[in-house]
């Protein structure tokens, strides 16, 4: 399964897809500020905090230092995926639940992997999901409902963080494999772990509905949304309804 050959201009879904990476950055930034806040006080009654505090749940991950990786995830149209939680994330004493679920999906694709630069490349944007789907979820509480745009009463666990962590690194590893094997045509073993990452994803497809209704808020329901390939990836964008509208 091999992705198809470069085109010479943008393709329609690929513009989709920038415009749900430049929202995602876009809603960080609004909301940095009540990131810092809640470092400092934190929200009494909200369940998600008794089970992992804003601090762990924002924890800066291990910086990239590699060039090779770093240009294979800038070549993905995902260098924001890791520098932003490198500037913003937290020096937490205590690890991201969430973490060791961003690292397992990088362990389960480059099993075979030797090449290692782009080991480092799909190891660090797995891990970088982590962040992502946790920094959504501490400030979830400031958030409105993704449908009903109503502001977001329910409660969500760490566990469906976790599906959500799994779903959102599949989607950008496989960007980061899809883009190193249109480029350079790659090995046999970087193909096989592209192929587990759409296999993956075609298996995540039929539970992404009720995921997104567990999720219920607005950031994190677009973020997980339009992660990866699926048929409900950009009907908001499709429909003339995009996301963004609150903001």
């Amino acid at each position: 399964m091999s992705p198809s050959p470069p085109v010479t201009t943008l393709a329609l879904y690929e513009a989709w897809e920038a415009l749900a990476d430049g929202l995602h950055v876009q809603r960080l930034a609004l909301y940095l500020e009540p990131l810092r806040e809640l470092l400092t006080a934190t929200p009494a009654g909200i369940v998600l905090f008794t089970e992992a505090t804003p601090a762990a749940l924002t924890a800066r991950p291990a910086p990239l230092t590699e060039p090779q990786a770093l240009a294979a995830i800038e070549k993905a149209g995902l260098a924001h995926w890791v520098n932003l939680p490198a500037a913003h994330g937290t020096s937490s004493p205590a690890d991201s639940p969430l973490t060791t679920t961003g690292d397992q999906v990088a362990e389960d694709l480059l099993d075979t992997v030797a090449d290692q630069p782009i080991r480092t490349a799909v190891q660090a944007v797995s891990t970088a999901s982590a962040w992502w789907i946790g920094t959504f979820a501490a400030i979830r509480h400031l958030g409105v409902h993704h449908s009903t745009l109503q502001p977001v009463a329910d409660e969500v666990s760490v566990d469906v963080l976790r599906t959500a962590t799994r779903t959102v690194a599949l989607g950008a590893s496989a960007r980061v494999l899809q883009h190193h094997l249109r480029t350079t045509g790659g090995d046999q073993e970087i193909q096989l772990a592209y192929c587990r990452a759409v296999t993956e994803g075609i298996v995540c497809e039929s539970s992404l509905p009720a995921l997104l209704e567990d999720l219920g808020e607005l950031r994190l329901v677009d973020l997980v949304a339009t992660s990866m390939p699926w048929r409900g990836r950009f009907t908001k964008y499709a429909g003339g309804t995009g996301a963004g509208q609150v903001e």
